[in-house]
């Protein structure tokens, strides 16, 4: 997990501070991070190792495939150097093995608490970097709950928590049936970090 992974009492008052900015519930906020990444615990579990074709190894050593797309390896290459990291050894997911007809299809990738790949992150690191008046780091925790809750506002989040949560796992393609799986979760979460905010005065 990442260094400064928050106490669920810390990761409230950053989910209300985001929802502050961007309108979001926080405990539709908290339920998506803990989805991704247990708020924070678990960033990844496979290192990109090959800058060709994506794979790569998981944090043993075994070999895994299909660990980041090609297509944004180049991002993630030029995000991790500035921000002083080393793109081998920096801990990603690790492809969730899906098939259609057989064919694999999907890859790992997410990086830090908000799970975003670097493309995605791309699309938001101006934006939090105006909030925050520092360079944006998808690893730092608030700058992963502040990216999570734009993007899941860009989703329709306001107003459909369902379609914005399968969204934000499917992008798209947000209609198959395990992104419809995964918004169903998100939504117990927040269920429950609902009344768990209340009872703690939240």
């Amino acid at each position: 997990g990442v260094s400064d992974a928050p106490t669920f009492g810390q990761a409230v008052e950053i989910a209300k501070y985001v929802s502050g900015i961007t309108g979001v519930r926080p405990a539709f906020l908290l339920a998506i991070l803990t989805q991704e990444s247990s708020l924070g615990k678990n960033v990844g579990q496979c290192y990109v190792t090959d800058f060709n074709n994506g794979n790569g190894t998981n944090l043993k050593g075994v070999a895994k495939s299909r660990v980041m797309s090609p297509k944004t390896i180049s991002s993630f290459i030029a995000l991790t150097k500035g921000l002083g990291m080393e793109p081998v050894k920096t801990p990603v997911s690790c492809w969730v093995p899906l098939y259609s007809k057989g064919i694999p299809y999907g890859w790992g990738g997410a990086m830090g608490p908000a799970q975003f790949i670097s493309s995605t992150w791309n699309l938001y690191t101006g934006k939090v970097t105006q909030i925050t008046n520092k360079l944006a780091n998808p690893w730092n925790i608030n700058d992963a709950f502040l990216a999570s809750g734009l993007l899941l506002k860009d989703n329709g989040g306001l107003s459909n928590e369902s379609t914005a949560a399968a969204k934000y796992y499917c992008g798209g393609s947000y209609g198959r049936y395990e992104c419809k799986s995964y918004a169903s979760s998100v939504l117990r979460y927040a269920t429950q970090y609902e009344a768990d905010i209340k009872a703690i005065g939240g």
